[in-house]
Order: C-alpha cells, then structure tokens, then sequence
C-alpha cells in the first residue's frame, strides 16, 4: 500500500515540491561543509609531545628508549 496520491497532478506536484526541498537542503548541506572546513583550516597544528617514550613488547613493559619530541 503507497502513501502516494495514484493521480498523475498531485504526483506531479508533490514532485516539484520534492525537488525544491532537495535543492534547499543540498544547499544548506553545501554551506554547513564550508563553515565546517574553514573551522579546522583556523585550527593550528597540535604541538608535538616534548618526550615521548618507547616501550618494549611483553607484560612489562620496560621503557627501551626516551625520544625528544622532534
């Protein structure tokens, strides 16, 4: 069973409405990306870690090395 009207103008018409709510919402879709994206482009890089230290692999694990952060 359709929700749809069977006749040929309502169909119609509802399909026109259809294409316009599409476009509208594209459109906001379009607008919301942008402001997305300029929102992480003003974003600066994090800085990285001033030490960052290696473990080893096993159930202890034991620091092995200690990186600079660079």
């Amino acid at each position: 069973m359709s929700v749809l009207p069977p006749d040929l103008s309502p169909l119609r018409t509802l399909a026109t409405y259809l294409r316009g709510e599409l476009s509208r919402t594209e459109q906001a879709l379009a607008a919301a990306e942008k402001r997305e994206a300029a929102t992480t482009r003003k974003q600066p890089a994090p800085e990285p870690p001033a030490l960052l230290v290696e473990r080893g692999i096993g159930v202890g694990r034991l620091p092995v090395r200690v990186h600079a952060g660079d």
